[in-house]
């Protein structure tokens, strides 16, 4: 932790009185109350992190102790207790898992964190049956003799959103932790010496900005630790106030402990300290490995913004770790490509990882060589027609699900959106915006929609690129509209079957014949566009029929 490095285990203890023999001991607390400290023998000042391994990634999904729904629905339970007056904020959290070997160490998981996402109170700690990689922002306490400081957080934000003050939640939030850390250190520290050093400061963190405030006091003459642990833990800012109630119900809406999360985590060595609120934590529990992630409640909060915040806390470090989201998506940021497979063998593979090196390129994403591709496609199980999706963010990682081709042409509606059409020319996750289009479509009664730019000029769809019939012509909308440069569309220009044009959104009226392409669909005829039946006819079958054939000549091998 911060260049401290212990080793040689001596003793682990759960006494807090053990921590008066002026030895050094690491410090890990549970939110509900368990202490575990660990003596070392030798501590080196000013030391690295000890070479290890690399860390491969998770390959399994994470799941979530409380669903979106659930956890909306807490985030409301705590707004009427605070209309009823029984507590003015209360942190929200939930625990995702996943499966890891016992063999695994967490080690390399906690090298990688070092490099990608510094943290100021970032921290490792193995014990036989505790394993903790922390990169924890915030200070709970440190003490030098008398003088004790600690440094909430509330107030979280992306880095896009800095410049502006934050929000009056969040100073608010912020206030109400203050007063409560004052409340605490008032009954450890002598009379007048607690005092609210900085109020509100920016700290800025990979891919974050938090709201910070420092308290100060003096501990009062004979004050033990156990004695100062029974007075302020579990940490105010991600338990609530009153902390009494606050806990009572998280205790009440929680389904699982929080365990080492939310605890603290750091070292002690007689009237010395440094410990950390133990927050973006991985901890292993027998083969399950742990991530926390909360947001603070107030009467103010938002529930679906609040489970967002839960969303933008845990996304970077559980990038690192790899593994994928209930919907099978990465977290963090990357690119993707989503490959058509026929009879196990991937169609087009050279065309998508030219265009993924491409943006990769531009964009600064890494991508494994071609062999570290091969090798990991070929390890997953063989598939008659599947989806093949690769991604390409802090780690490399393939899956591959069953895919059904539609047996109906398309009904498209037509709607228009603003944005820049260059943010339209790679292929990059979070897709979570393309996904709600096609969502909303459906729930309008579409398969997909055509989307016209705030120029009026035809574009793409939520997951896919058009072709049309117009006056006799193939013609699909030129990149400069705000396309993605599609596989099949790329496909259809270079062997002729379409032509590359701005197409006006009147012109659409004029269409005959259309399909939606996609890597994964191919060529799915619209039969009915913003409520107008077309053609399907022997046209657009032999058109269809040319680009199956060019298609598979492509694939092969």
């Amino acid at each position: 932790m911060n260049g401290v490095l212990a080793t040689d285990l001596i003793e682990v203890t759960s006494d807090p009185e053990a921590l008066s023999d002026g030895g050094f001991w690491a410090v890990s607390t549970t939110f509900e109350g368990k202490y575990t400290f660990a003596k070392f023998a030798t501590v080196i000042r000013g030391a690295s992190f000890p070479e290890t391994g690399e860390w491969s990634g998770i390959t399994d999904v994470w799941e979530s102790s409380i669903l979106q729904s659930g956890y909306e629905d807490y985030v409301s339970e705590i707004r009427e207790q605070i209309v009823q007056g029984n507590v003015y904020q209360v942190n929200a959290c939930r625990i995702l898992s996943t499966k890891i070997s016992k063999e695994r160490s967490l080690a390399p998981l906690f090298s990688k964190m070092l490099g990608k996402n510094p943290a100021p109170f970032a921290s490792f700690l193995k014990l036989q049956d505790l394993e903790i990689a922390s990169a924890s922002p915030e200070l709970f306490l440190t003490r030098d003799g008398a003088q004790i400081k600690t440094s909430p957080i509330k107030g979280t934000r992306r880095l896009s959103e800095t410049g502006a003050a934050f929000s009056e939640k969040d100073r608010a939030e912020n206030v109400m932790i203050v007063d409560l850390m004052r409340n605490d250190f008032g009954r450890v520290c002598k009379a007048g010496s607690v005092k609210v050093s900085q109020l509100f400061r920016s700290e800025l963190h990979p891919g974050l900005e938090h709201l910070v405030s420092d308290v100060v006091g003096e501990v009062k003459d004979g004050m033990t630790w156990a004695q100062i642990f029974e007075e302020i833990l579990a940490p105010g800012s991600v338990s609530g106030a009153p902390k009494e109630s606050a806990m009572r119900i998280i205790s009440e809406n929680e389904p699982n402990d929080r365990g080492p999360y939310c605890g603290a985590l750091g070292w002690i060595q007689g009237d010395n300290a440094s410990l950390s609120v133990a927050i973006r934590i991985f901890w292993r529990t027998g083969e399950k490995l742990k991530f926390g992630a909360g947001a603070g409640i107030t009467w103010s909060s938002d529930p679906t913004s609040e489970w967002e915040e839960t969303e933008l806390k845990a996304a970077k470090l559980l990038s690192i770790a790899g593994g994928f989201r209930s919907d099978r998506w990465p977290f963090g940021a990357g690119l993707f490509e989503t490959i058509r497979v026929e009879k196990g063998r991937p169609q087009l593979l050279s065309e998508h990882l030219k265009r993924a090196r491409k943006s990769a390129g531009e964009l600064g994403f890494e991508i494994p060589s071609d062999f570290e591709i091969l090798d990991a496609i070929g390890s997953l199980d063989e598939i008659e027609l599947g989806r093949l999706r690769l991604t390409f963010g802090e780690n490399f990682q393939v899956s591959i699900d069953p895919y059904v081709d539609a047996s109906h042409s398309a009904r498209v509606g037509v709607k228009t959106l603003d944005f820049s059409p260059e943010t339209k020319l790679h292929k990059k996750f979070p897709y979570t915006s393309n996904l709600n289009l096609l969502t909303q479509a459906r729930v309008d009664g579409f398969d997909e929609i055509v989307i016209v730019n705030q120029k009026g000029k035809v574009c793409e769809g939520a997951v896919s690129n058009y072709v049309f019939r117009i006056d006799g012509l193939w013609v699909t909308p030129d990149l400069g509209s705000g396309v993605l440069p599609g596989i099949i569309r790329g496909l259809i220009i270079s062997s002729g079957l379409a032509i590359e044009a701005e197409i006006d959104a009147s012109e659409l009226d004029r269409a005959t014949h259309a399909f939606a392409l996609s890597a994964l669909r191919v060529a799915q005829p619209v039969g009915e566009l913003a409520g107008r039946k077309l053609q399907e006819d022997e046209i657009g079958k032999q058109w269809g029929d040319k680009l199956r054939e060019i298609l598979h000549a492509h694939s092969i091998g």
